[in-house]
């Protein structure tokens, strides 16, 4: 399988792909647009796209693709977050952090603590922390990186699990052409663009699922990028879009907005 995935080599994308498939030929793209683009014109077979971090929130630059784009997610897949501070050789003390500004949020704590007088040298990608790392051969230098930077690099440990949240996970999805079947355990995303606004829109779009027992697992909004005020809702929900309640519901909601399922796929929890 051709994957289209998020790099440079060494993120977490990285690892979620191999873990995905170990001998998938792997093409890394600099942004999430080109993962999307590349993937629908065919370059690849599918592609793998953050969706959202169980700490930081969801991914909007994956949210604003799925609403553009033919492309929808075919699975999910969950990833650990965890983070190590690795170094060349750890003989000296540490003076400069390279990492990802969310990746310091995510470890803040442990840094703040153990390292309050090392400077803080922000960096586009985890990947990209470990290769800067190397490239400078700089050994008072550490970065905040996951463990298969530290193999491709081949760094050594100073810390290990020092993101402050144990539970970090981010969930990515498999996007396709494909469109999947009903698995009996599944989870529908949805884009939802009210055609005007209104007192009780909200309550009624809810209403639309509750009304037909559909549980939603995940809601929000984002700005529609039109005008001010125009926001798209965002909704997950259990169950296929081709299961009679589910499709329903997208049915009927189809009268007071724009209504656009961005997948249907077997959930992971």
């Amino acid at each position: 399988m051709k994957l289209d995935v998020l790099g440079p080599q060494g993120t977490f994308s990285h690892e979620a792909a191999l873990a995905l498939d170990p001998k998938a030929e792997i093409i890394f793209q600099r942004t999430i647009r080109d993962i999307f683009d590349h993937t629908a014109s065919g370059g690849s077979d599918r592609g793998l796209v953050p969706l959202e971090n169980s700490v930081s929130g969801t991914i909007g630059d994956t949210l604003d693709n799925l609403t553009e784009s033919e492309l929808q997610i075919e699975r999910e897949i969950i990833h650990p977050v965890i983070h190590h501070l690795a170094a060349i050789s750890g003989g000296k003390k540490v003076t400069a952090i390279l990492c990802h500004p969310q990746s310091y949020a995510q470890c803040e704590k442990f840094i703040r603590t153990r390292y309050p007088e090392a400077e803080i040298i922000q960096t586009g990608s985890n990947g990209k922390s470990a290769e800067r790392l190397r490239e400078e051969g700089r050994e008072d230098w550490a970065a905040v990186v996951p463990e298969l930077a530290i193999k491709l690099y081949k760094l050594k440990v100073l810390h290990s699990q020092i993101q402050d949240n144990r539970y970090n996970v981010t969930r990515f999805g498999l996007i396709s052409l494909q469109p999947t079947s009903s698995s009996g355990y599944d989870r529908t995303s949805l884009a939802l663009y009210p055609q005007i606004d209104y007192p009780g829109l909200l309550h009624e779009i809810l209403g639309h699922f509750s009304g037909r027992g559909v549980n939603l697992s995940k809601i929000e909004s984002r700005p529609s990028k039109g005008r001010l005020g125009d926001y798209i809702f965002f909704v997950d929900v259990q169950g296929h879009q081709f299961d009679e309640r589910v499709a329903e519901a997208i049915e009927s909601l189809k009268k007071i907005a724009f209504v656009k399922v961005l997948g249907s796929y077997p959930r992971q929890y």
